[in-house]
C-alpha cells in the first residue's frame, strides 16, 4: 500500500507531527503507535523507521533508495522487527535486540532501529526486559512499539514513549473502496475487520500464503453457517467435528476463522437489536440463524475468549471442538 498517501489522507495529524519532528531533528527515541484492529500499525511504524534511515527522504521515506529497498527485503542488519501478531514476544527475543544494539552499528549511518509490533502480546519477562532498555536510550537507537490495546500497556512503558493514535476509517467506506478496487463483496466485508484500508485488503488477496489461509478459513465458516441454519444441533455438531475442525490446520487459519466467526455473531447481536449487519453478503443466512441459534450473546463472548487463547499455544482442534459444542448446546 502507499503508506504515505494513507497517512496524508486518513492520519494527517500523525503524519504532520512526525514530519515536523523529523525536519526539526527532534525525534523521540521511542514511539508507541496505537490503533484499533485492522489499522496498519506495522506498516506505519516501518515507514517512519525507514524515514530515519532513508538515503534521500522526500520529505519522508522515498521507498526507492538502496536503504529503503534493503529494509523492505529484510536485508538491513541495523533494523529489526519482532511481530507479536505471530505469537508471544518472549524475553529471549527482546534480549537478542539488546545484545545486538549494545554493539556498534553495522551500517555507516550508525543508526539502529527496532520495532515491536503488538506489545500487548509480550510476556511479563519480555516487558520487564524492554523497560530497562527504554529507560536509558542510546542517542542513535530508535524504538517503534505498536498496540491494538493501549489500556493493556504498562504506564511505565507509555511514559517512555511518544504516543501516536491512528484513527479508525469508517468500515463502510473501506468496504466500498475495496469493492471499487475489484475485491469481491463478501471478501471486502470480511477482510475490512482485519485491514482498515482498502489497498491493504486488495494486497492481502494478492499474497499467496495469506490468501490461502483466508480462503480456507472462509470455506470452513460458510460450511458451518450452512449447517447451523438447519436447526439440528446434533447434526451441526457432528458435521463441525467431522469436517470443519480438521480443515483448520494452521494457526493463521484458526485466527482468521475465529475472527470471522466473531464478526458473524456480532452481526447476529446487531440483528437482534434491529440494526443492519455489516456482512450484507451473508444477510439472508444471518437472519435465519437469529431464529435458530441459542444464547447468541454468550456465544460471542465465548468466541472472543477462545480467540485470545490462540496466542497461548493451545491445541487448536480441541479449542474449536469445545467452541462448536458451546455454540449448539441448548442449555446455558
Amino acid at each position: 500500500m502507499q503508506i504515505e498517501t494513507y497517512l496524508k489522507k486518513y492520519q494527517p495529524i500523525v503524519y504532520q507531527t512526525f514530519l515536523n519532528s523529523f525536519n526539526a531533528k527532534h525525534l523521540s527515541h521511542a514511539y508507541l503507535i496505537s490503533g484499533n484492529p485492522g489499522t496498519p500499525l506495522l506498516e506505519v511504524a516501518k515507514f517512519f523507521a525507514k524515514s530515519i534511515l532513508c538515503d534521500d527522504p522526500s520529505p519522508l521515506a522515498c521507498n526507492s533508495c538502496i536503504t529503503c529497498l534493503r529494509i523492505d527485503d529484510d536485508n538491513y542488519p541495523d533494523f529489526v522487527v519482532i511481530d507479536g501478531a505471530k505469537g508471544k514476544i518472549k524475553k529471549e527475543e527482546v534480549g537478542s535486540i539488546e545484545h545486538q544494539f549494545e554493539k556498534t552499528a553495522f551500517e555507516s549511518k550508525g543508526i539502529m532501529i527496532y520495532i515491536l509490533h503488538l506489545v500487548e502480546n509480550m510476556t511479563t519477562e519480555a516487558v520487564n526486559s524492554i523497560l530497562k532498555f527504554l529507560e536509558e536510550p542510546e542517542s542513535e537507537i530508535y524504538a517503534f512499539l505498536t498496540t491494538n490495546n493501549e489500556s493493556s500497556i504498562l504506564p511505565t512503558i507509555i511514559s517512555r514513549c511518544q504516543t501516536m493514535h491512528l484513527k479508525q476509517i469508517d468500515r463502510q467506506e473501506v468496504i466500498q473502496n475495496a469493492i471499487e478496487l475489484g475485491v469481491d463483496n463478501s471478501d471486502a466485508e470480511l477482510l475490512s475487520y482485519f485491514y482498515n484500508d482498502p489497498e491493504l485488503i486488495q494486497e492481502s488477496l494478492e499474497d499467496d500464503e495469506n490468501k490461502d489461509n483466508y480462503f480456507e478459513a472462509k470455506k470452513a465458516l460458510e460450511e458451518l453457517l450452512d449447517n447451523l441454519k438447519q436447526g439440528d444441533a446434533k447434526g451441526a455438531l457432528f458435521y463441525a467435528q467431522t469436517y470443519i475442525v480438521p480443515q483448520i490446520k494452521t494457526l493463521p487459519e484458526a485466527r482468521f476463522f475465529f475472527d470471522m466467526l466473531g464478526q458473524v455473531f456480532e452481526d447476529l447481536v446487531n440483528i437482534k437489536h434491529n440494526q443492519q449487519p455489516v456482512l450484507q453478503s451473508y444477510a439472508t443466512i444471518l437472519y435465519e440463524l437469529v431464529n435458530v441459534l441459542p444464547h447468541i450473546e454468550e456465544s460471542l463472548i465465548e468466541i472472543l475468549k477462545d480467540r485470545n487463547l490462540l496466542n497461548l499455544n493451545v491445541n487448536v482442534s480441541l479449542l474449536l471442538d469445545k467452541l462448536m459444542l458451546y455454540i449448539v448446546e441448548e442449555d446455558k
